[in-house]
Parts: structure tokens; sequence; C-alpha cells
């Protein structure tokens, strides 16, 4: 008798003791236990047989009598027992080509890297760890971490795509002149300016380690998935975070904040509704905006639960906040939005009465997604890695924006 076919018989026996315990109306303690013992012993067998098929060969023979291996197959089969996952590490340590079998099977696998069916699985003896007891609960969806909306398109930040090098911007800040003539008067020339902004990569990066018992032990499916969406969530909160209150510190990307000018201090006084209508009416410049409908202004959410509970009267219908979403451009909030200081709360006015021109850019240069299953596999760890390749916030018009402030307490 073959190992495989005692290991078949020793599952034969305690699926039947299995059987008797599981019909039992009443199960006392020890019934349980024995069931839970039992349980991991068949686990304990599947392991031992799958090992048993593959030091048999006995999966090649079954594959060979239910389908005739084609000669691709054949082939490739033949070029893996030749190969040498030694001869692959050498030649690529020492920096050179795979040659030879080596080469061949790579092109039959068609990859450019090492073939993945020469990294065998190693089998051991270690003893497997029972399951919780909690094995049987019925895991709903798992739900994502919850993040702000993103806050750079709304403020008008576009990201173009960067092949490689330096990224540049112009603007010209001079205008020509022009004016009515008398006839046989000369126009002078004049010199047009432009100012170049320049910004070079700097990377964002995010990482996830997950370990495969905590995959196997929650039981669900999309527990990785969900995983991953959480990662990339959290490189794209790190990027709006950095648009909106980088420093330019160190690897700190250079954000809209820090490209405005700090605005003078309010007056005296928590700010009150007509205060934060005038905030708006003064963003109007007859250039960048030319109505209340194209002023929008992002403020802090303690600025504006002040706005959505102050009235004009008491009476008075509308709050600040309901009034400016009404009929200005936008009054709106987001976390990200600096936290007051002194009592004031910073904000950033938008000027978007024109359409279809560029006011600010924050370039990029592409990401990189790293799946790592070789670094920790001897712990049975796989790693995640995003990068982002991000340049500063540009204002290309830096009229469209204005940093304001409201005072919020006192």
């Amino acid at each position: 008798m073959k190992h495989k076919q005692r290991i078949e018989l020793r599952q034969s026996e305690t699926r039947e003791r299995m059987n008797e315990l599981l019909s039992k109306e009443e199960k006392t303690a020890e019934d349980l236990q024995e069931l839970n013992e039992l349980s991991q012993s068949m686990k304990n067998l599947e392991t031992e047989k799958r090992a048993a098929i593959l030091a048999e060969g006995e999966d090649l023979e079954t594959r060979e009598e239910t389908q005739p291996l084609d000669n691709e197959q054949r082939e490739r089969l033949e070029l893996r027992s030749k190969a040498s996952l030694t001869n692959y590490v050498g030649r690529y340590m020492a920096g050179k080509l795979p040659q030879g079998v080596e080469l061949e099977l790579q092109q039959a696998a068609k990859v450019d890297g090492i073939p993945i069916e020469l990294w065998d699985i190693e089998q051991r003896a270690d003893a497997v760890t029972g399951a919780p007891a909690t094995v049987g609960v019925n895991l709903d969806t798992i739900r994502p971490m919850v993040f702000a909306k993103s806050i750079a398109p709304r403020l008008g930040i576009d990201m173009p795509r960067v092949e490689s090098g330096t990224y540049a911007t112009a603007t010209i800040t001079k205008a020509l002149t022009a004016g009515a003539k008398a006839k046989g008067a000369a126009q002078e020339a004049t010199a047009a300016e432009m100012t170049v902004s320049t910004a070079t990569p700097k990377r964002v990066s995010a990482r996830l380690s997950i370990a495969l018992e905590d995959v196997a032990a929650v039981g669900a499916q999309n527990f990785e998935n969900v995983l991953r969406e959480n990662l990339s969530l959290v490189l794209s909160d790190e990027l709006d975070k950095q648009a909106l209150n980088g420093d330019g510190s160190g690897a700190n990307l250079t954000g809209i904040f820090e490209r405005l000018t700090n605005p003078a201090a309010p007056a005296a006084g928590v700010v009150n509704w007509e205060g934060f209508a005038k905030q708006h009416a003064a963003g109007i410049d007859g250039l960048w905006s030319n109505t209340l409908m194209d002023v929008s202004i992002v403020v802090n959410p303690e600025t504006y639960r002040l706005a959505a509970s102050t009235f004009q009267g008491t009476d008075s219908e509308l709050s600040a906040a309901a009034y400016a979403g009404k009929y200005t451009g936008g009054f709106w909030t987001n976390k990200r939005m600096p936290d007051k200081t002194n009592h004031i709360a910073q904000a950033i006015l938008y000027r978007k009465g024109r359409e279809g021109l560029r006011v600010a850019v924050c370039p990029h240069w592409g990401q990189v997604s790293i799946d790592d299953i070789y670094s920790g596999s001897s712990r049975g760890e796989r790693y995640v890695t995003f990068h982002v390749l991000l340049g500063d916030v540009l204002l290309v018009q830096p009229d469209a924006f204005e940093q304001v402030a409201y005072r919020v307490s006192s």
C-alpha cells in the first residue's frame, strides 16, 4: 500500500468518526473537543496527502492519463527538469542574461525574469496551528476606511504628466502696450516679461504588509483587495495634504498655502453674517471673477460650522453658509484645511471666472506599484508598495487665488 493510500484510509476513518459525533443531538464538552481535534487532523492529513502526491509523481501520471500532453508541454517539462534556479540567480548576480537551457525555458514561459515554476514550494513538517474558536463566525463585507474628498481638483489644480526631466511653466507677467495714435504717430515697443516656474520630482510613498494567516483567519476573499484599496486611498490622502499644506522643507512638496501671502489679522470679534458675506464680495476683481458665482471659498470644518449657525437676524431664513452656498460660486469645507491658530482660521478664495485657463499645476512623473512576494516569504508576509513622483504646486495665475482669514473664536 502506498503512503498516499494509507493517508486516504485514515481520512476515511476520521470522517466516519466525525459523522458519528455530528449525528448526536446533544453533544458534551468532550464531544466538541474531539470534533475540534478531528477537524485539525483532517487538515493535517490533507497537507500530508499533497506532499505524498508530489513525492510519488502521481500528479503528473494522472494528467498524462486523463489529458495527454502536447509537444509544447512535453518540451517545457523537459526544459524544466534540466534548468537550474542556481544558474539563473548566478547569471543575474553577475549582470549577465541567462543562456542555454535556462534561456530556452524563459522563452517558453514567455517571461523576462525567472520562470515561476522554478521556485519550488518547500514542504515542511511544521505543526499546523488550529483555527480559532470563532471559526464559524460569518464575517460581513469589510468596510473601507473613509477619507476626505480630494480638494485639489476643486481648486483648479491641474496635474500634467511629465515624461522626464524638470517641469517648467511660463506666464506672461507684463503685457505689451497698445493705444490710439494720431496719424503718423509711432507706437513705442515695450518688452514683454515672462515668469518661469520650475518643479523637480519628489516622492510620496505608501506601503502595506499583509500576513497570510490574517487572510485565512478572516476568511474573506476580498480582504487583500480591501487593504489594497485602503493603501491607494491613504496615498491619495497624503497627496492632497501635500498639495494643500506642504511647506517645501525636506522631502515635502510646496503646497498652495505656502505659495499664497498671509492676510492681515481680522478685526476683533467673532465674524458675523455680514463678515462672511463681505469676504465673497471682496473676491470680485473684474478679471478673474465678475459675479459672486465666480468666487469660491474653502474653509476648515470649524469655520463652516460657525457659518452654518450664524444668521443675519432672528427671523432670517438663511444662515451665512446657506446664503453663500446659494448665491456664490461655493462655500465648502474639507478636513485637510488647517486648524485655527490664535482664534483665526485660514481659508482659500478661488476666483474661477475664466474657464479653460490653467491657473495652477502639480506636475507628476507617474507612479510605481511594487508587489513583493519574496522578501517576507519565509514569514508568510507579502508587501505592496506604491510610489508617486510629484512636483511642487505652481500657481500659473496667482491672481486667481487669495488666502483669507476668519476670526472664529475669542
